[in-house]
């Protein structure tokens, strides 16, 4: 990883920013997405020698695949205490007015196969004294399915936590899962008093992997499925917050496009794989700023700019429609371009590099 450190810094030496921008030179923007792709599938392999134990431990102590959806709490750190005196230590950070970790309950759903067992950031946030629900997802149940258990899973876990705020957390399968939720059942984030929603690595507008993913859950992820289509007529209850955690080159959710939201904020990892996004310690910081910050603050860290396809989408983009729609790429592109062919604008948080910079802010315990 030093070895990649360097070459970034000799490519910052050479090459204009912004990264994503689309005034970047085709070669000099292909020399950059070169390296973050390199870093991103070292990062991913990194992740998974990370993540397996974990996720062994679980298969073997829990079963490959549950029977049923079911939900523990993970262990808490030492430092519940501490976090009561969070507003002293950081004087300047601009909280929310309503933050208050002992009214705040995280509530995890995994991705496909995962299993809640390399969950290596939720479980420090777990650490930090967080309260922090995991769920167990028979992950090849259609996705409707377990939008239904989920619920059951929320109403037990309020019987044990009370009246206390909900925060839905989904990685990849996860977050598709909760966006179903959310859309369908929009009371739900009035009776759980969710303020806001972090979708991590999630096939918004479905994945072209999904073609190959057995289960009803994978055919439902697919690009023009009948799910996908439900969740564009709809729209989120007005006041949920959304900040979207996407990796730049995530070989899983692909095209990376059908995971950008329109109405909300996208924290880019452009260093970070889809396995990476539950391992690297700069996820959970990402998460942290979110639960803390005010709405303002967190808008203002923000750029709002276009976000300059990949090449497969700028092809997908040139093809004729009827066989965008034949391979089930249409409505995404539509969404990334617009009405008018253009690249739309996006609300953008570029995490790897202010982490680099050393600009990414972070609470002292």
């Amino acid at each position: 990883m030093e070895l990649l450190a360097s070459l970034q810094d000799a490519i910052e030496a050479v090459l204009p920013r912004p990264e994503l921008g689309s005034a970047m030179p085709g070669a000099r923007r292909l020399l950059r997405d070169a390296y973050h792709f390199s870093a991103s599938v070292l990062g991913e392999v990194s992740a998974i020698a990370q993540a397996a134990p974990g996720y062994v431990h679980e298969a073997l102590k829990y079963q490959l695949y549950p029977r049923r959806m079911e939900h523990f709490k993970l262990d808490g750190g030492p430092q519940r205490g501490a976090l009561r005196r969070l507003r002293r230590l950081n004087p300047a950070w601009p909280f929310r007015e309503d933050f208050d970790p002992e009214d705040q309950v995280v509530v995890f759903l995994h991705g496909y196969v995962d299993n809640t067992g390399a969950d290596l950031s939720i479980k420090r946030l777990a650490q930090l004294g967080y309260t922090v629900y995991a769920v167990r997802v028979p992950f090849l149940s259609p996705v409707a399915v377990l939008a239904e258990q989920l619920c059951v899973q929320l109403a037990q876990i309020r019987a044990k936590e009370g009246a206390r705020r909900f925060i839905p957390i989904g990685h990849s399968l996860g977050g598709f899962v909760w966006d179903h939720v959310l859309l369908t059942r929009p009371e739900l984030v009035e009776q759980y008093r969710m303020p806001l929603y972090i979708p991590i690595g999630s096939p918004r507008l479905g994945t072209l992997v999904a073609l190959i993913a057995p289960g009803g859950s994978g055919r439902d992820m697919r690009p023009d499925s009948v799910v996908v289509r439900e969740h564009l007529r709809r729209r989120y209850p007005p006041g949920l917050e959304i900040y979207n955690f996407i990796s730049r080159f995530d070989t899983v959710v692909f095209p990376i496009e059908t995971s950008l939201w329109p109405d909300g904020i996208n924290y880019i990892f452009s260093e970070t794989g889809h396995i990476g996004q539950l391992v690297r310690p700069h996820v959970e910081l990402a998460i942290e700023e979110v639960l803390a910050s005010d709405p303002q603050a967190l808008l203002t860290r923000t750029e709002w700019r276009r976000f300059t396809p990949t090449a497969f989408t700028a092809l997908c983009s040139r093809l004729p429609e009827s066989f965008q729609r034949a391979i089930g790429v249409a409505d995404m592109v539509r969404f990334v371009h617009g009405d008018e062919r253009l690249c739309r604008r996006f609300r953008i948080r570029i995490v790897h590099r202010e982490l680099r910079d050393g600009r990414f802010p972070r609470l002292e315990h």
